[in-house]
């Protein structure tokens, strides 16, 4: 485990607001930087996403595999490394309703964001 502050990991969604026919337009996103001052693996994989307070095992099967940029494993300092993935909504988001998404990486816990599915 490396110390807390040595990286700092954010995610995103876009869009906020969908319809259940366009979850395929959902977009989800991990950065991490390291503001250390040496090279780290930055163990990404071991982040998890939760939904509505429920873990996501999509997200742990998409972040753990999967072909990745040597930075992924080795981050060097000051640098930022990020992925995107845009076949998930229909797995997060089943049905119309409004999605409460938390990523919990060790002791960081970036605020959360709200994804609203309309039936339309």
């Amino acid at each position: 485990m490396m110390p807390q502050k040595a990286i700092k990991v954010e995610f995103s969604a876009q869009p906020w607001q969908l319809t259940m026919s366009s979850r395929k337009n959902f977009r989800i996103s991990i950065t991490a930087t390291n503001r250390g001052g040496t090279t780290i693996d930055p163990e990404l994989h071991r982040a998890k996403l939760f939904v509505n307070g429920n873990e996501a095992h999509v997200w742990n099967l998409a972040i753990g595999n999967g072909k990745r940029e040597a930075k992924w494993s080795a981050l060097g300092p000051g640098k930022t490394v990020s992925m995107t993935w845009s076949s998930m909504g229909e797995a997060l988001l089943p049905a119309p309703g409004i999605y409460r998404l938390s990523l919990r990486f060790d002791a960081t816990e970036p605020a959360p964001i709200d994804v609203e599915v309309h039936a339309g």
